[in-house]
């Protein structure tokens, strides 16, 4: 049986062939995200990018999620469809911070099987209190994780 969504490090990338990126999910297409066409439909790239993201947020330590914890929202997000994806197919989504700000920042994405990237996107995310409305900084785990981790701009 295949090992699937857990956590790949740099090093575990690395062993895929996938460099430069700090974290990973490996994983398989499963039926209910084809589209007609039989292939990936475009909506479950974003519901990867989704699923590594809280997995990231967590393993950097940036929210528990808790009452006392900050909102981690997206505030915009993209994505580039390079080559078709089909049932069954094994890929690793990765992804790391390029660019770190007080309280918010830029992830990127790229989704990689059999050697192809098959999509990429980016997403800017921003800390928040728990009023939804006003900025909350990093705490200062999550920005020295990142920096050791993903080497980003520091703004």
């Amino acid at each position: 049986m295949a090992d699937f969504l857990n956590e790949l490090d740099a090093s575990a990338l690395g062993a895929q062939g996938i460099s430069g990126w700090s974290y990973g999910l490996a994983d398989q297409v499963r039926f209910h995200e084809l589209d007609a066409l039989a292939h990936v439909n475009n909506v479950a790239y974003l519901r990867w990018f989704e699923t590594i993201r809280v997995r990231y947020i967590q393993a950097y330590r940036m929210t528990t999620y808790s009452n006392d914890d900050p909102q981690i929202v997206v505030r915009a997000q993209s994505a580039d469809y390079l080559a078709p994806m089909f049932q069954d197919e094994h890929y690793i989504v990765a992804t790391r911070t390029r660019l770190l700000k007080r309280s918010s920042l830029v992830m990127e994405y790229a989704v990689y099987s059999g050697g192809v990237t098959k999509a990429t996107g980016d997403a800017v995310i921003i800390s928040l209190q728990q009023d939804g409305k006003t900025r909350r900084d990093h705490n200062a785990e999550a920005r020295e994780l990142i920096i050791a981790r993903d080497a980003p701009d520091v703004v």
